[in-house]
Parts: structure tokens; sequence; C-alpha cells
């Protein structure tokens, strides 16, 4: 075996603190977002060159040897000391040009803050370069995994600045197709005899439909699930069945019904920042503008009293600021008039 130390792949010791982690070559390619045969070459690449065994292979999964135990431990210190060392760089730069890397759920990202991150790049950061990430779990911004974080769990490392920016309020929706042809429950209980569209996700522990009704009702209930909340919202708005959706979800475009049960959910919306990285101009820029998307004084449905889907409704209908946000999404007058010039067959 060759031993080469100072050529050190350092993306092969990142791949084995995640195999590490969680003791699984496949939950570490999820982490990862790459694919389990890539985690696998990447220890075997790692093992060849250290020149010993780091994981012994069982039907449990992956368990560390007493060698790869040792490494481990070393490993970390060194995956902190890189990342400080980058952290120190970054807060030397105090500018407002260069990139701020932005780790947010699918759907907040998507729906909420993409339509004011235009505004934000052309207004107050038109150097600043957004790498927004897709964020299923919630990402660690110690190891430099993102420079901020908005996710749904509380973060607990105490070196983090944190900040509760609001509350989402969940409420069930169906599509309009869906309430025209099978109607809508008028409790909870009726709720058994309808279709769910479930999202599932590391960051929402989900309806709890098993606890409420039985773990055989639900699993017959629920007909789609994804991770995805843009696939759970078409789906809905579709008419594929009823799911949890935010309680402004009728803005975003989709034909939209909410439906009247006492069954519904809040989640809090966090901030997670290193103290470090929140030093650069570009940086605190973008913290200060992640808060105003979500002050509940400019979107009362942020705030903590749950607001119906029919009221957010009427403030929408009451302000031409609010009512234009989503637009864009759905152009349905340019599909009506693509159609009207589609001539009819003779």
């Amino acid at each position: 075996m060759e031993h080469v130390p100072d050529g050190m792949d350092w993306n092969g010791i990142r791949i084995f603190l995640a195999v590490a982690e969680r003791q699984s070559f496949r939950q570490a390619a999820a982490d990862l977002g790459c694919s389990q045969s890539t985690v696998k070459l990447g220890i075997e690449r790692l093992e060849d060159q250290l020149g010993f065994k780091l994981f012994y292979r069982d039907v449990g999964g992956a368990r560390l040897t007493a060698e790869g135990r040792r490494l481990a431990s070393s490993a970390r210190h060194v995956e902190q000391s890189v990342s400080d060392l980058w952290r120190v760089a970054q807060s030397a730069a105090d500018t407002m040009s260069g990139s701020v890397h932005l780790a947010v759920t699918e759907g907040i990202g998507t729906f909420w803050l993409l339509p004011q991150l235009v505004n934000f790049l052309e207004n107050r950061g038109r150097d600043i370069r957004v790498n927004l990430q897709c964020a299923l779990r919630s990402v660690d911004v110690l190891r430099l995994e993102a420079d901020i974080s908005i996710q749904l769990t509380e973060p607990t490392a105490p070196e983090l600045l944190k900040r509760r920016l609001g509350t989402i309020h969940l409420n069930m929706f169906a599509g309009r197709s869906y309430a025209e042809r099978f109607g809508l429950p008028g409790s909870v209980a009726e709720l058994a005899d309808h279709r769910i569209i479930a999202q599932e996700m590391e960051q929402f522990g989900g309806y709890g439909l098993a606890d409420i009704f039985t773990p055989e009702i639900a699993e017959r209930m629920v007909r789609v699930r994804t991770n995805f909340a843009s696939a759970q919202y078409w789906a809905i708005a579709k008419g594929a069945g009823l799911g949890m959706l935010p309680n402004y979800a009728t803005a975003i475009g989709g034909d939209l019904v909410p439906v009247d049960i006492d069954l519904g959910a809040k989640v809090g919306v966090w901030l997670a920042v290193h103290p470090e990285v929140v030093k650069t101009a570009r940086h605190r820029a973008v913290v200060d503008w992640l808060v105003d998307c979500f002050s509940a004084k400019r979107f009362p449905w942020f705030g903590d009293r749950a607001l119906h889907p029919r009221e957010i409704e009427r403030l929408l209908q009451s302000s031409a600021d609010l009512r234009t946000y989503f637009e864009g999404f759905t152009p349905t007058r340019l599909i009506e008039d693509a159609s009207a010039e589609i001539p009819t067959p003779a």
C-alpha cells in the first residue's frame, strides 16, 4: 500500500467523518449529497493512503476500528481548525463584495425568500453573490456547511449566534378540484376517508396521523409521500389529496381551499450564524435582510397568533405590496391569452 500523508485527500477525511458519525455508508451518502459508491471509493482510497482499515463492515452498518477511532478524534480537531482558519480569512475581508452561503429548507427558499432576494440583490446587495442551498436537514454551521442557516429546529451549539425569526402556522388545504369531486371533511374523524399528501423531512415531525387514528389507518390514508415542499404543494393544488401547508399558501398561486377542521401545527423559524462569519459587511447585510423577511409587522402570518387563511386573503387584498408579492409563479393570464390564439380545428 502507498502512504502519502503530504498528499492527503481532505475530501476523503470529510467522507470518513460522515460515515463515522452515521455508522452507515448509505446515510453518509445522503448527508453529503453523493452516491453510496462515491462514499465507498473515498473510504477505500483513504484506507489505502493510511495503510490500515478504518471500518468493520457488517449487516449492522459500519463500525470504526481501533485505528479508525483514533483517527476520528484527530480528524475532528483538524476539521474544526480548518473551519476556524477560513472564518478568520472571511472576517478579515470586511466588504460587501463576495459570496454568502445560505442554507434554507426548500419550501421557504423557493416560495418565500426568492421573491424578496431579487429586490435585495438589486438594491442593497448588488455586489453579493448568494449560494442558496436546499437543506433537508439542519446544517452544521460550525463545520461551515453553510455561512447562515434558516431552519425549523432550534440550533443547539452554544458557540452559534441564533435568533427565532418567527412562526410558520400550518393549515390543512385541498385543491379546489379535489373539493368539488370528493367534498371536504367536517371533522378530524372524517379525515380518515380522504387522501393525504404528506411531506416528510428531518426538520418537521409530520402530521401525527398514526397517533390520531392508528398506524394502519394512517398508512392507508397517505397516498403520496415526498420530502420536497414544492412537490407536496403542487400535488395538493392539482387535486391529489389534502395536506398541511403554511396558512399563506393560497397566495402562492395554486387553486387551494382551506379545510376547516381542528387540526393544525406550527413550527419555529430559526436563524443560525457563526459569530466570526457575521463580522463581514455582506453577512451582516444578509442577516438583517433575513430578519426583515420574517417580520411579523410586515407579514402578520409569521406572528405568534395563527391567522386563518381567509384572514390572510383579506390582508392580501387590502395591501398592494402584499397582493403582488407572489406574482410570476402562475402566469394564468399569459396561458389564457396563448390559448385564445390557438385556432379551432375545422
